[in-house]
Formats: structure tokens, sequence, C-alpha cells
């Protein structure tokens, strides 16, 4: 069970087509379509210095969340205007505007030009619990009105950020445990609980700071999961 748990964590998604039936990191073998992610724990400090990151470029405009009340959204250039923690970045440069469907039942605009843009989920901070976010892309370099030069764009954005993540923040300094199960070491039936250090989450300074402060603080993927991150006793 805990294996399945971790296993899901390490390669959780949103429902969306930035990741819809995808590999994170590859080339589709049907579309040529990218895909790739980076999970991150961001506290509000480390938000900032990432927007800054993301908005040097005078170009690029955020976006709140794939739905909208009307067929073209609204563009911000500031996260405090961002009610969520589902972000779209968007590059005029990349594509002119952002393309939507209709949806009856709920009289909502969808957005349909996630190949054009980039995925930010926020992480979310508590009193004792951090969330999970992440930046992911699923460029199409052979949709019928995007060119590849575009996709190109879309792809070296996410790259640079994603350069930024690593380069400033810590990987392989978190464990993850089910605390309604026993703590014990591998075996062939299940996985060790705690896990060995995750890899493939970056920890930024102000989190990492936030989280050293307090024994009891965790990082959960959502703030009702059940399994949890800690920092391992070397950091």
């Amino acid at each position: 069970m805990l294996r399945f748990v971790l296993r899901w964590l390490r390669h959780f998604t949103a429902k969306l087509h930035y990741t819809k039936n995808a590999r994170y990191k590859g080339v589709s073998k049907h579309r040529r379509i990218m895909r790739s992610q980076i999970r991150f724990l961001m506290h509000p400090e480390d938000e900032k210095e990432f927007e800054a990151k993301i908005l040097a470029d005078e170009t690029v405009l955020l976006v709140d969340g794939p739905r909208w009340k009307t067929e073209f959204p609204e563009g911000v250039r500031t996260l405090s205007k961002i009610t969520g923690t589902y972000c779209i970045v968007w590059s005029t440069s990349d594509i002119d505007q952002l393309k939507a469907r209709y949806i009856e039942q709920c009289d909502d605009w969808y957005c349909e030009s996630e190949h054009a843009t980039i995925q930010f989920l926020r992480s979310e901070l508590g009193d004792s619990v951090i969330t999970e976010g992440r930046i992911a892309i699923s460029t199409v370099y052979d949709h019928s009105d995007f060119s590849e030069p575009q996709a190109k764009q879309v792809d070296a954005r996410f790259k640079m950020l994603r350069r930024y993540i690593k380069k400033e923040y810590c990987n392989s300094i978190v464990q993850w445990c089910n605390p309604t199960l026993p703590i014990a070491p591998a075996s062939l039936k299940r996985s060790a609980n705690p896990s060995k250090p995750d890899p493939q989450i970056w920890v930024g300074p102000y989190a990492l700071e936030w989280m050293r402060k307090n024994d009891c603080r965790r990082i959960k993927q959502h703030k009702s999961a059940v399994v949890e991150g800690a920092l391992t006793n070397a950091c």
C-alpha cells in the first residue's frame, strides 16, 4: 500500500491536458509532444522570487486557472491577482491569444491552449503543513495552429525556470511516511516507511528555513493527504 502511495506522490497529476496519459519527461511516440515537470516546495517568500524570475520577460502574463467566465481570460502581471493555486504562465510571444471552449453545464470557458503555456501549481502554506507545487508543460510540436519555433520557445521558458529551481533549491532532503502504518524497513511486500530521501522534490530556501523552525511541520501533496513528508535527519 505504501509503495503505491509513494509512487502516486512522485507522479501526481492534475487531471488536465498538461499531463493526461503522460510520461513526465520525454516525447510522445504518437504525436510530437514534450512533457516535463518539476516538483517543489515554495514558501511565499520563495514564490516572490520565482514570480520575479517568471515576469522578467515583459511578454509573460499570468492567468487565474484554466476555467474562465469569458472566452478570453484576463492576463495579469502579479501573482497577487491569482486567487487560486492553479496559475497559467502565458507569453504573448509564444501565442497571441489563449483559446477556450464553452462548457454549457457550468457556464464556463475552459482553456484549450495548454500546449502553448506552462502550468504553475502553487504551494499552500498552513500553520503546520506546506503542500507541494510544480511547473509542467505538455508542448505539442505538430499542432495545427502552433508552429515548431513557438513550441521551442515554450520549452526554453520551462527549462529556464527549471534550471533556476535546481540551482537555488535543495533536493533529496525530504522523506515520505505513512503515519497510519508501522515504521519498518523495506521488505518483499512493502516499501520502507519512511521512504528514502526523495530526489524529485526541490525545497526552496525559505521553505527549508520554515521547516527547520519546527520539527512538527510536515509536507503534503494536498492538505488532506495521509502520507506526509519531513526533512531528513541529516538536513
